[in-house]
């Protein structure tokens, strides 16, 4: 899992918070799952942890 860095701050990782939004850890920024853009093949993924990542696109070469 590659972990979703806020761009607001640069500084912390994305949790999830129980109203499902996504909130960072450092600077309270929040994001919403419809706010997520992946390349085709990436799919967003949630740890143990609750932290916000996402899982690169199978290599097909």
């Amino acid at each position: 899992m590659i972990t979703i860095i806020c761009a607001e701050c640069n500084k912390a990782p994305f949790g999830v918070q129980p109203s499902g939004r996504f909130r960072c850890d450092n600077c309270g920024s929040e994001i919403l799952p419809r706010d997520l853009v992946f390349d085709e093949g990436e799919v967003w993924v949630i740890d143990s942890a609750g932290t916000l990542g996402y899982l690169p696109a199978p290599d097909h070469s």
